[in-house]
């Protein structure tokens, strides 16, 4: 296994951990705030990426899916993408939302997890429609594609 790849993984993995255990530590006051602050604003933040990137250039998608079809990308496929992207942006501002409203009401644990597990089913109902939709083209699996994107950098400026 690549050593690079390792090393991000257990840095995301550090990461989350850490912040779990800021939450835990901090005044029992302080913990619906800081437990809604992550999901909230990493959701904010991806969607201003996946949004920024439909009125600069490429779109995000159009991008990652270069990456898996190398031979170039039809007009239709473009297109495609660029909806793809708009949808992402939109996914992860209702996520942002999502999260805002439900931090009182839920435990920071299911808060935290809430934003992937939606983003996971979007991505394997894409991923199905991809594969009915273009069927002349080969498609990575979600999990290969994204171990492709880690392994090989991810495609953005």
């Amino acid at each position: 296994m690549n050593i690079r790849l390792v090393l991000r993984l257990l840095f995301i993995v550090a990461l989350g951990w850490g912040y779990t255990r800021l939450v835990q530590l901090a005044p029992p006051a302080w913990h619906t705030p800081l437990a809604a602050f992550l999901p909230v604003t990493i959701s904010l933040l991806l969607a201003f990426m996946f949004g920024r990137s439909l009125f600069e250039g490429e779109a995000l998608i159009t991008r990652i899916a270069r990456c898996e079809q190398p031979d170039g990308l039809s007009d239709v496929l473009i297109h495609y993408t660029r909806r793809l992207t708009a949808i992402w942006s939109l996914y992860m501002l209702g996520c942002a939302l999502l999260c805002a409203v439900l931090a009182p009401q839920v435990s920071a644990g299911l808060l935290a997890a809430l934003p992937p597990v939606l983003a996971g089913a979007l991505i394997c109902a894409e991923y199905l429609f991809r594969k009915w939709r273009f069927r002349e083209y080969t498609h990575r699996n979600p999990l290969a594609l994204m171990l492709f994107l880690i392994q090989h950098g991810f495609p953005v400026r």
